[in-house]
């Protein structure tokens, strides 16, 4: 799968789903996203804008607005795309890697069970 650069070029963040989850794009951010999800996500930006203009989205307008959310032609492969990604995830703090909090599973269970053994 080939991936492509997305910006939400509108003036306000931009919440849409993609696989019944959630993805925000804060104002004026470019993310290399799979494309399928790219242009999924300009689509429905598209949309909202056109509405927020009292537009119909069939508007000629739409392909100029379309055109805004990809702001290269450039295809990147799959493994460029998620290499880019995982050196996004990577958040630095004076000079070091945050450490990631990792939060278990199921772990207001395992109190609870807890309670229930120290009750018997």
């Amino acid at each position: 799968m080939e991936g492509k650069k997305f910006k939400n070029w509108s003036d306000e963040s931009f919440t849409w789903k993609f696989d019944g989850v959630p993805h925000v794009f804060p104002a004026g951010t470019e993310i290399t996203i799979e494309s399928p999800k790219a242009d999924h996500f300009a689509k429905h930006l598209v949309d909202r804008e056109l509405n927020k203009m009292n537009k119909p989205t069939n508007s000629p307008l739409r392909d100029e607005l379309l055109a805004k959310c990809f702001p290269t032609d450039e295809v990147i492969s799959q493994e460029q795309a998620l290499d880019i990604r995982e050196k996004a995830k990577v958040k630095v703090k004076r000079g070091r890697p945050s450490k990631k909090v990792v939060e278990e599973e199921f772990e207001d269970l395992k109190e609870d069970l807890k309670e229930v053994k120290k009750k018997k």
